[in-house]
């Protein structure tokens, strides 16, 4: 079964996901608090308004309602309003119109709030009709109002044979007014209250929050202020925020329950809204405060849980890449942390010293194996020296003792030094000379020997004795006496894919490696047999110091080829 591919995060990754997680959830929680707080205030903002637009139009329609009541009250049988209607007298209609005007100034004098009382015989001899004004001037507005009001009560009312009352809603020059018209007997009694005084309750809003307040018709329209900005009402709007003119405005209006008319507001948005900076401010501190308690929150996680674990991390790679007297601080709050981090060191330190003495038993056992291979080389060459020295000594050729003694002396002096040091290549050589000085004088003007190492390579570090082993093997099982016997060694550089290689070449002339030589050494596993010690040995040396860097290649081309192949390194200082 296919093992799942699970991605990692790193724990500061989850830090900062669960962070900003629970920033966005608080963010978003904040939100919806703030919405629906403001919301709650804008529909309380909004009633408290309704409210005062309520009281507004009740005191309005008791008002007119009282008044009325005392019309129906005194007219209903009046002398003076039967006269009107019925009397083709001159007179007796003068007399009976003055009497209404002084009734009509009485109860006008009662009330600040009536413009004027009025009363109108349509089917009367002159279409009389009869009204006291406030007396504050404005004939022309007067003008104005007479003739909507005959208009309105000569087209709409009479010809309809209206039986009750209504209102009539009327833009006389500057201002505007709400008309109530009663019909008593076959008259229309009505009273006149200026916009104005209507809206005057709503000045305190019209002063405070931006707000103007406004008297329109079932229809729409405007009757006062009059302004053109105010021409996009529309009452179906009642509780929305509209656009006028580029800017939002709160729109609130309530219908009388009288008339056919609404009084209403539009408040600045901006400034029902100003109300709620407390709460915004409130919310803004809270988002700030939610704000700084996660950065709190998150430097404190940081360096309680993530910095004792990322040192943790950090001391785990130094440790893998083998620095074992690493000491991690113990320093977190957390005291299974600290505990954990003591564990680990006591752990690392006790992993440092039995590497220490696993590395120092493999040392010492690489020097007693050394040792035994240096060792190995030895005798194959040494019974032979003797003998050619005791062959000398027999015929006294003593000269030739002294040179076969000393090379024999330089020989054994590089034979025996420190197993586990590495030579140059110039020393090497310089024991392969000897060797084979002692090799020509036990077979005089039978070997032809010839060095080529470029100078290059002179300086360079190989372990001892791998040179010196495949000329051994040459002499011994190259060199007959039936030939001129020839053995040739070349040393350069090479390079083998952007690497740096030493290639010693030694070729002799003699009969070449065995077919079962080249099989065993090219599966990686040469024969115990007799001229197989030496290659076992170069081979088991070079795979101690360089792994499997190095190579011995064996082939034949007229006679052994051997090519070894080192990585290129110098002799320090």
């Amino acid at each position: 079964m296919k093992k799942r591919f699970v991605k990692k995060h790193s724990l500061i990754g989850w830090l900062v996901s669960i962070s900003l997680a629970l920033l966005g959830i608080f963010v978003l929680a904040m939100a919806v608090f703030a919405k629906i707080s403001l919301d709650n205030l804008m529909e309380q903002e909004i009633e408290n308004q309704k409210s005062v637009l309520r009281l507004n139009v009740e005191n309005i329609d008791g008002t007119l309602s009282s008044l009325e009541n005392y019309l129906l009250q005194t007219f209903s049988n009046s002398e003076e309003v039967v006269r009107i209607e019925t009397t083709l007298d001159g007179t007796l209609l003068s007399m009976a119109k003055q009497s209404l005007v002084r009734s009509f100034k009485r109860i006008i004098s009662w009330n600040d709030s009536l413009e004027f009382l009025f009363c109108y015989s349509p089917d009367s001899m002159e279409k009389t009709l009869v009204r006291v004004s406030s007396g504050n001037g404005r004939l022309a507005e007067w003008t104005v109002l007479e003739e909507s009001v005959r208009e309105y009560i000569d087209g709409s009312l009479a010809k309809n044979r209206y039986p009750g009352d209504g209102y009539l809603l009327v833009n006389a020059v500057d201002r505007g007014y709400v008309i109530r018209i009663y019909k008593i007997r076959n008259s229309y009694f009505g009273m006149c209250v200026d916009a104005e005084t209507v809206l005057e309750p709503l000045e305190e809003l019209d002063s405070t929050q931006d707000c103007t307040a406004f008297l329109c018709g079932t229809d729409g329209t405007v009757f006062y202020p009059k302004e053109s900005s105010l021409e996009g009402i529309r009452v179906e709007d009642n509780g929305n925020v509209i656009i006028l003119d580029g800017e939002e405005y709160l729109q609130l209006n309530y219908l009388s329950g009288e008339g056919d008319f609404y009084v209403g507001t539009l408040t600045r948005a901006e400034a029902v809204t100003r109300q709620f900076h407390d709460m915004r401010r409130l919310i803004a501190y809270s988002v700030a405060g939610g704000l700084l308690f996660l950065v709190g929150m998150s430097i404190l996680l940081y360096h309680t849980l993530y910095r004792p674990i990322r040192s943790m991390e950090t001391g785990m790679k130094r440790v893998g890449s083998g620095e074992w007297n690493l000491i991690v601080k113990e320093d977190s709050r957390i005291a299974e942390y600290d505990s954990m981090i003591r564990n680990f060191n006591e752990m690392v330190s006790e992993i440092g010293k039995l590497k220490i003495q696993k590395y120092e038993k493999e040392l010492e056992a690489s020097k007693v194996y050394l040792q035994y291979l240096q060792l190995q080389v030895n005798p194959h060459f040494y019974l032979n020296a003797l003998n050619i020295i005791y062959s000398m000594a027999e015929v006294r050729n003593f000269e030739l003792v002294q040179e076969m003694t000393m090379s024999l002396v330089e020989y054994s002096r590089y034979m025996f030094r420190e197993p586990d040091s590495m030579v140059t290549i110039s020393q090497e050589m310089e024991h392969v000379d000897n060797y084979m000085k002692i090799q020509q004088l036990r077979f005089p003007n039978r070997i032809d020997y010839q060095v080529f190492i470029s100078s290059e390579i002179e300086e360079a570090m190989i372990p001892p004795f791998v040179i010196q082993s495949f000329v051994e093997n040459s002499i011994k099982y190259a060199v007959s006496f039936e030939q001129h016997n020839v053995l040739s060694i070349r040393g350069r550089i090479q390079e083998i894919e952007k690497e740096l290689f030493v290639r010693i070449e030694i070729r002799d002339n003699g009969t070449g490696y065995s077919q079962e030589v080249l099989e065993m050494m090219e599966e990686g596993a040469p024969t115990d047999g007799v001229r197989q010690v030496g290659i076992r040995n170069v081979k088991a040396r070079l795979a101690l110091v360089f792994g499997e860097a190095a190579k011995v290649i064996l082939k034949n081309e007229d006679g052994a080829v051997t090519i070894l192949l080192i990585p290129l390194t110098w002799q320090e200082g």
